[in-house]
């Protein structure tokens, strides 16, 4: 169910760090703080060894290096900048959303839920077998979980529509715009108006961090991730969306 383990990905991203010459102490206590994964729930998690990739704490902590470290912050490129996920998926209150922490719960389904105060992170992020077991699709959960913490503080409904082109119990709704619509820093905006619409869904956000992770990380950043983050964002559009979704990562932007 939830047994220890470490695949490839895991092992890569660990490595990523010294190799980008970050100190894995200073990292690994900045991760826990900023990102408020300090709730006891973790305790029987890995938290004596956050270097242990096989745990569930230490794979935590490899989601959180690739939202903070990987973006090359290619401003004529990239969807939104690395501080703007960085931002959406911290803990402490801020333009995005009020104070929240990461807890670690025992449960089968599903794989993460934001409510209240906390993010709650399940089983198949961390379990054998898992399409969500890998460091990169954790990081996107991290940021789709923390978007339904943006719905709450704007007074949004964060109700997951159903139906329409989803093949999923729970989908959203794709907002286009292209790639210059968001300057840097200013993913938390918004505007309801039908004339000069500008907004995003959870599982939009999670897409354009995927998109721009498989196409825009730092040079550094190892092909498996880059892959990866790919495969599972067009997964996403293909599945996740009420409304039809043409593009694909991949695809060149913008529209």
């Amino acid at each position: 169910m939830c047994e220890d383990n470490r695949n490839l990905e895991e092992i890569v991203v660990h490595g990523l760090i010294g190799v980008m010459g970050v100190n894995y102490d200073a990292f690994n206590s900045w991760a826990r703080n900023y990102f408020q994964i300090t709730n006891d729930s973790w305790n029987p998690w890995g938290v004596g060894d956050p270097n242990d990739k096989s745990r569930p704490y230490g794979k935590t902590l490899n989601a959180i290096f690739l939202i903070g470290y990987a973006l090359s912050d290619d401003m004529n490129r990239q969807w939104h900048s690395l501080e703007d996920y960085e931002s959406l998926a911290a803990g402490p209150n801020n333009r995005f959303h009020d104070h929240n922490y990461k807890r670690r719960l025992v449960q089968v389904q599903p794989e993460a839920s934001a409510s209240g105060s906390r993010i709650d992170m399940f089983c198949p992020l961390f379990a054998q077998g898992s399409i969500s077991n890998f460091a990169s699709h954790r990081a996107g959960v991290l940021i789709h979980e923390a978007w339904h913490h943006w719905q709450y503080k704007y007074n949004f409904n964060s109700t997951h529509p159903t139906g329409g082109a989803s093949t999923w119990s729970q989908g959203d709704k794709y907002y286009f715009h292209g790639v210059g619509a968001y300057a840097f820093g200013h993913l938390h905006a918004y505007n309801t108006n039908p004339a000069q619409l500008r907004f995003h869904s959870p599982y939009q956000v999670e897409a354009e961090f995927f998109a721009d992770l498989a196409e825009l990380s730092r040079p550094q950043v190892p092909t498996i991730v880059t892959q990866t983050a790919r495969s599972h964002g067009n997964i996403l559009l293909a599945n996740a969306f009420v409304n039809t979704v043409a593009y694909r990562i991949g695809d060149p932007r913008p529209w």
